[in-house]
C-alpha cells in the first residue's frame, strides 16, 4: 500500500504546481483576461490536464488541456468530449497560440468555453455551448476528497462535481490530473490507461494501469474514507477469447478483500481503446458494489 486510510478533506485543496508561481485570482469567462497577470517569459515546457468525470447513470465527460510554451508564445491544444448516447459528442476542439502567460499551465477561456477559477487558482467550473441555439453544459468541481502525486509525479486528486445539462445536474467523482516537462528533458514515459469509475452512493475508484517499469496503482473513495494502494494485481482481458468474462479486467488489492473486475459497456466498441465506457463490479469483503465509468489513455507531456 502507498498510502494509508485517510479521512476526507475538509475543504477545497489546491491543485497547482509549486515551480508554477503565484495562481491567479478570479473569474475567467470565454474571450477574458485576469487583471494584473503580467504577460512575461516562462520556462519552456509542456503542460498537461485532464479533467475526467464519471457518474453512476453512465454520464462521461474527459477534457483534455495540452499547453506549450516555448519562448513568448504558448500553444493551446483542447479536446473536451461529453458521452452522449453511444457516441463521444465534442464540446471543444480548439488549437491556438496566444502570448505565454505567467501561469502557462492555467486553463484559458475559448470562444465555447468559460473558465472559472476561485481565489487561489483552482477550477470552480468548465461552462459549454452558451447562447440562443446552444445546449449549454457545465462542470461544477465540488469538495476534492483526496490529493497526491501520481507514480510519474503528477499532480493528481479525486473530488466531489456534477454535471449539469439541459436535463439537470448528475452528481458524480472527478479525477483530476496536471502533469508538466521541461522540454529540455526527454519524454520519459508512455501513455497510460486509467479507469474512473462512480456508483450510486458516491464512492469513486479510479486505477491507473501499470507497465513494466510501474506496477498498477488504485485510488479509492469508499464509504466516506480515501486511500491510495501501491500493490495492486491489473489483469488485462484476454486477447485470444471475446466476449463473456474473457472481455473483462481484473484487479485486485493486495492485503485487503477488495477485488473485482470491469468491462466495456456491450453497446461499445473497445476500437483503439484510448476512450471507452466501462462497467465494473468491486467486492468489499461480502459487500458487492456496481459502478459505471469508462477507461482513457492519457498521454504523459
Amino acid at each position: 500500500m502507498i498510502g494509508r486510510w485517510l479521512p476526507g478533506a475538509a475543504g477545497a485543496v489546491l491543485v497547482l504546481f509549486a515551480c508554477a508561481g503565484p495562481p491567479p485570482d478570479g473569474t475567467a469567462e470565454s474571450g477574458a483576461e485576469i487583471a494584473g497577470e503580467p504577460l512575461t517569459p516562462a520556462v519552456d515546457a509542456r503542460y498537461l490536464t485532464h479533467l475526467l468525470f464519471a457518474a453512476d447513470d453512465g454520464t462521461a465527460f474527459i477534457g483534455s488541456f495540452d499547453q506549450t510554451a516555448e519562448g513568448e508564445d504558448l500553444r493551446l491544444d483542447y479536446d473536451v468530449r461529453l458521452a452522449e448516447g453511444d457516441a463521444w459528442r465534442p464540446l471543444v476542439l480548439s488549437r491556438d497560440t496566444v502570448s505565454v502567460a505567467r501561469a502557462a499551465w492555467r486553463l484559458l477561456p475559448t470562444p465555447s468555453m468559460a473558465v472559472r477559477v476561485g481565489d487561489a487558482g483552482q477550477i470552480v467550473s468548465l461552462r459549454f455551448g452558451e447562447g440562443e441555439d446552444a445546449d449549454p453544459v457545465r462542470l461544477l468541481a465540488g469538495e476534492e476528497v483526496s490529493v497526491w502525486t501520481g507514480p510519474t509525479g503528477q499532480r493528481e486528486s479525486l473530488g466531489i462535481a456534477a454535471l449539469q445539462t439541459s436535463d439537470g445536474a448528475v452528481p458524480g467523482i472527478l479525477f483530476f490530473r496536471r502533469a508538466a516537462r521541461a522540454l529540455s528533458i526527454p519524454v520519459a514515459t508512455t501513455d497510460g490507461q486509467t479507469f474512473v469509475f462512480a456508483d450510486s452512493l458516491g464512492n469513486g475508484l479510479v486505477v491507473h494501469a501499470g507497465t513494466l517499469r510501474q506496477p498498477a496503482v488504485a485510488y479509492t473513495w469508499l464509504h466516506g474514507v480515501d486511500a491510495a494502494w501501491g500493490d495492486v494485481t491489473l489483469e488485462p482481458p484476454d486477447p485470444g477469447r471475446a466476449g463473456g468474462e474473457a472481455a473483462a479486467w481484473r484487479f485486485e488489492i493486495s492485503g485487503t478483500t477488495v477485488r473485482g473486475s470491469f468491462r466495456p459497456l456491450a453497446s461499445e466498441d473497445p476500437g483503439d481503446g484510448t476512450l471507452i465506457r466501462m462497467e465494473a463490479v468491486v467486492n468489499i469483503g461480502t459487500e458487492v458494489l456496481d459502478f459505471n465509468g469508462f477507461a482513457a489513455t492519457l498521454p504523459s507531456p
